[in-house]
């Protein structure tokens, strides 16, 4: 499914491939919170855009090396964050205050990627949990940013929860705030490439704990992300998973359709599971966001 202005155009011929990925290394620090560590792959000339990514729960910056490598040389940078309670960032696995630390951390990464390419478009891609918290980044302040692209987007868990659950963990988030709830996923839900599972499973920085207030948290984003979409205005590429055992593929259409975006496209890739960056068959959906960054980048170039 296509939702795009950019359809009707004829697609722009791909730039040539570029030599040369440098990794960097940094550390964000926040206005109210840890220091936040930061990592980067970038071309070893001026790019034409740059990404700002936001990872998804339990996971880290360093997982998205793949995707980076098939971007980069395409002279793409990208730019990753470890959230707190991720990865190499501190704070309590699993454990957040409140949702919108989250976002705010988010918005000031971008904020300072934005920043090290003044004269570059800068896109915010959000996976799984990532993708919740960019697009409350892009409804609640889309200044310095030229388009938002969610990876199945964490707008409702796949699995059904009972209601006496859900009311559990909001009692406790009040009561017993970092009690851990508990948490059924699985890695093998994540990918059927069975060497990504197999590293996810042995990777010391993923976690799998998840507390009261995460939950609560957690819904109560989830509720709020579906009722500001209309002020969803950036260029809005979807891409999801069709076979996704975690995040609802529908809940995320639910957002789509209400996004105010006048320039939106939707691509689902059938039997995939939740990573689709990671899965077998990757390289269809990072031509497909690569396409789409050609064609707003393209834009960018013309407009400023």
């Amino acid at each position: 499914m296509l939702w795009a202005a950019a359809e009707a155009k004829a697609r722009p011929r791909p730039p040539p491939e570029r030599g040369g990925v440098r990794h960097v290394t940094s550390a964000l620090q926040t206005a109210t919170g840890p220091e936040l560590f930061r990592q980067g792959w970038v071309p070893e000339d001026e790019p034409a855009a740059a990404l700002a990514v936001v990872h998804g729960y339990g996971e880290h910056s360093g997982r998205y090396r793949l995707l980076a490598e098939a971007l980069v040389p395409r002279g793409f940078a990208v730019q990753a964050l470890d959230l707190r309670g991720h990865g190499r960032s501190p704070g309590r696995r699993g454990h957040i205050a409140r949702f919108g630390d989250y976002v705010d951390d988010a918005l000031a990464f971008a904020a300072a990627v934005r920043g090290e390419y003044p004269d570059r478009r800068v896109f915010l891609l959000g996976h799984s949990m990532g993708g919740l918290i960019a697009a409350l980044c892009a409804e609640t302040r889309d200044e310095g940013l030229d388009g938002l692209m969610l990876s199945s987007p964490f707008i409702q868990l796949k699995i059904p929860v009972s209601g006496v659950k859900i009311a559990a963990v909001r009692v406790l988030s009040r009561l017993a705030p970092e009690r851990d709830v508990g948490n059924p996923l699985q890695a093998a839900q994540l990918s059927h490439d069975e060497a990504i599972v197999r590293a996810c499973e042995a990777d010391a920085l993923c976690h799998r704990a998840a507390t009261a207030r995460w939950g609560a948290e957690v819904l109560r984003a989830q509720d709020a992300v579906l009722a500001g979409a209309s002020r969803l205005r950036l260029p809005l590429l979807l891409q999801y998973a069709g076979a996704d055992l975690i995040a609802d593929p529908q809940a995320a259409l639910r957002l789509f359709a209400a996004a105010g975006s006048p320039d939106k496209t939707s691509h689902a890739y059938t039997g995939y599971y939740h990573e689709i960056f990671n899965e077998i068959g990757r390289d269809a959906v990072y031509a497909d966001l690569l396409a789409w960054l050609d064609d707003h980048t393209a834009w960018a170039s013309a407009a400023r």
